[in-house]
């Protein structure tokens, strides 16, 4: 409520140079005591009726002790309050000419004219929609050969945007709508939900909300997430940085003509990797701190993709003013291939990185070798023992023990194995070391994000997805669940305020 009363007020001011015109049947302008006074009597009247209403409801609810019934009449005169305030406040602020001649400066900038008002039904806070009257604006054409275009074409309701109003659906909605439909199992789900409380959104509707989220481009998608003080959080800081890879099946048309008698065209399922990557920062004793929200993103593109993404987070978030930068994650080539390079090339060969392979799969990986011998072999092996040689770092001797123990070539299955993944990463399986000086050996915070990311609500059976949106879905899921979603909300409407603000400049407000 307190931000529909701070809109009033903007309102205000933009309406207090205004004057009673009306020309060319475009809506009228009112002075702002005329404003004050239509929002008044807007909401006066109905407010007064449903308050004698609701006070005998409650009276009657109570005296027959249905506290429910009376507490649900209060509720419903809250959202009536709500409603005719927002009512009130746009149908005052739409008919303002000094409001629209700002808008047609700020179309010109973005290469927009005007059309014309057009009726359109917006959805309020509550869910209640109402009928307005709004200016539409198009793409100016060329001036030769140009066409009047309507609103079937490339266009959009300005003001409407401008109020931070998503696909003609008020913005604490349309922010629920999106959290809600990313933390349920699907958008049907969403919608079921939200029906439950009176507000009629259709799956399609919530889908076009999150399409919406998408972010033009990688600067930009980072910027939504971070806060002011983020600029600094780095320095002098021990990161932790891991990465992982997910599954999903994603959607992908088939090429060529539809087959007769079916009303859409084909589609393949093939599974994708989308790589996932978290930002932690470590205390002194190697924990991470819980205090502060960590980065967590991740792209359905190869890798490629994925590495400029990551540039991005490291170089606005000032990597190289870490102490020390802890890589870990499992043995996938791509990690060890190509993030290394990409830490030294921003924060320089000065900047301490350290690099682990998981200890878990590498004890997993350890198993898998023997399970390549015979059985007869792996009777001979004391697994503990190896074991206790891998987490001491002493893979040499594991090499060497198991090529006199078990009389097994060089060129078998093991030993292939065991130089492969094993002696090719020697220094980052060093996990006595790390832990004397408290630094974790486990990736379990970005298998953890996998799982919570990606498997709870992308993976699910049955799902398949188009690349774009599923990557719009997958940002804004590790924004919601490790707490950076209050970021992208403030920072939509700090962009928006932005543009609020630039109108009132031109109004000397």
């Amino acid at each position: 409520m307190a931000s529909i009363f701070v809109l009033v007020l903007v309102s205000y001011g933009f309406l207090k140079h205004s004057n009673t015109k009306k020309r060319k049947g475009i809506m009228e302008a009112t002075s702002i005591t005329q404003t004050k006074n239509m929002i008044i009597d807007l909401i006066k009247q109905p407010l007064f009726e449903k308050i004698d209403f609701t006070g005998t409801k409650i009276y009657d609810a109570l005296i027959n002790g249905a506290i429910d019934s009376a507490t649900e009449a209060i509720r419903e005169l809250s959202s009536l309050l709500e409603d005719l305030v927002w009512e009130a406040y746009l149908t005052s602020l739409f008919q303002s000419t000094m409001i629209l001649s700002w808008l047609r400066e700020m179309a010109a900038k973005k290469g927009m004219r005007l059309v014309s008002y057009q009726p359109i039904w917006i959805t309020l806070p509550t869910g209640t929609k109402i009928q307005i009257k709004s200016p539409f604006f198009v793409k100016a054409s060329p001036k030769r050969g140009r066409k009047k275009r309507g609103p079937q074409n490339r266009g959009g309701h300005l003001l409407l945007s401008v109020m931070g109003f998503v696909n003609k659906i008020a913005p604490e909605l349309a922010f629920r709508a999106i959290q809600l439909s990313i933390l349920s199992p699907s958008f049907d789900m969403a919608s079921k939900t939200l029906k439950q409380e009176g507000i009629n959104l259709s799956a399609n509707q919530i889908r076009r909300l999150v399409s919406e989220m998408e972010s033009p481009n990688l600067c930009s998608r980072v910027d939504r997430v971070l806060s002011d003080d983020d600029a600094s959080l780095f320095k002098n800081r021990r990161i932790l940085l891991a990465a992982d890879g997910g599954r999903l099946r994603q959607r992908k048309n088939k090429r060529g003509p539809w087959p007769s008698g079916y009303k859409r065209c084909g589609f393949h399922t093939d599974w994708i990797e989308p790589k996932l990557f978290s930002l932690y920062i470590l205390d002194e004793d190697g924990n991470i701190v819980k205090d502060i929200a960590p980065f967590v993103d991740g792209t359905t593109g190869k890798v490629d993709e994925f590495i400029s993404l990551l540039e991005q987070y490291l170089v606005r978030l000032k990597i190289e003013d870490a102490s020390e930068v802890v890589l870990i994650g499992d043995g996938a080539p791509w990690i060890w291939e190509r993030i290394p390079k990409l830490i030294h090339s921003i924060g320089g060969d000065e900047l301490k990185l350290t690099e682990i392979i998981d200890w878990t799969h590498a004890k997993q990986n350890l198993n898998k070798a023997f399970e390549m011998l015979s059985k007869k072999k792996r009777e001979k092996v004391d697994f503990n023992h190896f074991k206790n040689l891998l987490f001491s770092g002493k893979i040499n001797e594991i090499v060497t023990e198991v090529k006199s123990l078990l009389n097994v070539r060089a060129s078998s299955k093991i030993m292939k194995k065991l130089k492969s993944y094993f002696v090719s990463n020697t220094t980052r399986m060093q996990y006595e070391a790390s832990r004397a000086v408290k630094l974790p050996t486990g990736s379990g915070v970005i298998e953890s994000a996998i799982r919570r990311v990606i498997n709870m609500r992308v993976k699910s059976p049955g799902s398949f997805w188009k690349l774009d949106f599923v990557e719009t879905v997958i940002y804004l899921r590790a924004q919601i669940l490790y707490g950076r979603w209050g970021n992208i909300i403030k920072n939509w409407a700090h962009s928006l305020r932005c543009d609020f603000m630039d109108i009132a400049t031109k109004a000397e407000i």
